[in-house]
């Protein structure tokens, strides 16, 4: 059947017959697994939209807001300035991407710097298929430096080989870099980033890839039901009757011939013995229900309520439906404390350190990401205006700044304001009521949690 012809085509776009469930390995380490080429996971991010769209989701609620930085102030503005620069976020969109596909896990960054070693004026995001630690050529594994360290890292391309080692960077064997003081390290020119990894491994692993089974599984039948109903509904005849029940193969093609050309203009006149009908529908009853089966399993495992994407057929109860997404946006902001944390050690750092400005990683401004969830906003906007109310947090700069950074708001004047206060050693928050009018106790307390309980169950 043609019908065959078609799922083929499907399968040879994302090579089913050659992709194998990872599976461990059998053999002397039986905890080694078999990752999925991501090829084919960038394959599957294509050509099905379900995969595209939990992807980006991801990269939205983590990236969509922006983030600011958090820390001493001179040092702040010099990063805002320097992430614009390198077009910073820019860089972190293609680095998700590539954690969650095509590099299985793992995203690489080169960082530029200046001819004298004393700025990094560039972050390019290299090929993660082509990138890897400098692994050790008897048993393959990551090579250790007396510290424990990797001992760097490898790009192959083809002809091209450049290596990063601690002391020297070498093209196809050629020193191109050399360290010549003491706290320069060639290792520190790529910053590895994962979001995902498994125990003590090097490398991390993403959630794409244990979907990857169920995805195929739902592109073929999708194929499938695809396929039937566009089939159905063609014309077929029947040629013959019981004087010539072996009609001749002239007569069959030219009856085929005049048939490929109808449209609703056409007008035939057939014999008694040719017979026209349409191709019967398949029966795929039941088949819809697999679909958006292994679509919910595939949400699922990707870490993303189905509900979340208005899966037709998926019934969620609304309790269930509020506490996975609950549990979702807690997932976004788990994630992005773990980029902010790579961000600020394997970028900022880096920078700072080789710009001259800080001499400890503990200087650095911490990254912080502004939550898109509207819900948790209010939240803790309805947390500050009850504690406010009371009298139970007062007002102060860094206060007002905190909140406006993470709203996205205006900051100049909150920040004169707040070197003012900082030069004012002994300058505390004033209360908004008369002390003797705060009635500050646990029974205050506990009725503005009560409160926003309430609110969250409505």
């Amino acid at each position: 059947m043609r019908i065959i012809r078609r799922r083929r085509s499907l399968e040879e776009l994302v090579q089913v017959k050659q992709i194998k469930q990872p599976v461990l390995a059998a053999g002397k380490d039986s905890r080694k697994i078999q990752q999925i080429d991501g090829s084919k996971l960038e394959t599957l991010y294509k050509v099905d939209g379900l995969t595209f769209r939990e992807v980006n989701d991801y990269i939205d609620f983590i990236l969509g807001e922006g983030f600011y930085f958090e820390g001493d102030e001179e040092l702040c503005k010099l990063a805002e300035e320097w992430a614009e620069d390198v077009k910073l976020k820019r860089v972190l969109e293609a680095v998700l991407r590539d954690i969650f596909v095509g590099g299985v896990g793992n995203a690489y960054v080169e960082l530029g710097y200046s001819s004298d070693g004393k700025d990094i004026v560039e972050l390019k995001v290299l090929d993660p298929s082509k990138v890897s630690y400098i692994k050790d050529p008897l048993t393959r594994e990551v090579q250790l430096d007396e510290e424990y360290k990797p001992v760097g890292f490898q790009y192959k391309d083809r002809d091209l080989v450049v290596e990063w080692r601690k002391d020297v960077i070498t093209r196809n064997g050629k020193e191109i870099w050399k360290a010549t003081l003491p706290d320069e390290d060639g290792r520190d020119r790529i910053a590895h980033f994962t979001l995902f990894t498994l125990g003590s491994s090097y490398t991390g692993i993403t959630p794409l890839e244990a979907v990857y089974k169920q995805a195929l599984i739902r592109l073929n039948l999708e194929e499938a039901v695809g396929e039937g109903a566009f089939r159905s509904g063609s014309l077929i005849a029947y040629v013959g009757s019981e004087q010539m029940p072996r009609p001749s193969p002239e007569l069959i093609d030219k009856i085929v011939s005049d048939l490929q050309n109808v449209s609703i203009e056409s007008v035939f006149g057939f014999p008694i013995d040719v017979k026209i009908e349409r191709m019967p529908a398949p029966d795929f009853s039941g088949t819809e229900g697999l679909i958006l089966y292994f679509a919910a399993i595939q949400s699922l495992g990707m870490g993303i309520p189905p509900s979340r994407h208005f899966l037709p057929g998926i019934r969620v109860p609304a309790r269930a439906s509020e506490s996975s997404d609950l549990d979702f946006e807690r997932r976004i902001a788990a994630l992005q404390d773990r980029l902010a944390e790579q961000i600020r050690e394997k970028l900022l750092y880096r920078l700072f350190k080789a710009r001259g400005l800080v001499k400890s990683y503990k200087e650095v401004p911490k990254v912080v990401f502004r939550s898109k969830s509207h819900a948790t906003l209010e939240t803790t906007i309805n947390l500050l205006s009850r504690l406010g109310r009371r009298d139970l947090i007062r007002r102060d700069p860094e206060l007002e700044l905190k909140i406006r950074r993470e709203l996205g708001l205006p900051t100049k004047f909150v920040m004169r304001e707040l070197e003012r206060w900082n030069a004012d050693t002994e300058k505390i928050p004033e209360r908004s009521k008369p002390r003797s009018e705060v009635n500050i106790d646990e029974d205050s307390v506990r009725e503005v949690f009560q409160e926003l309980n309430e609110e969250e169950e409505e």
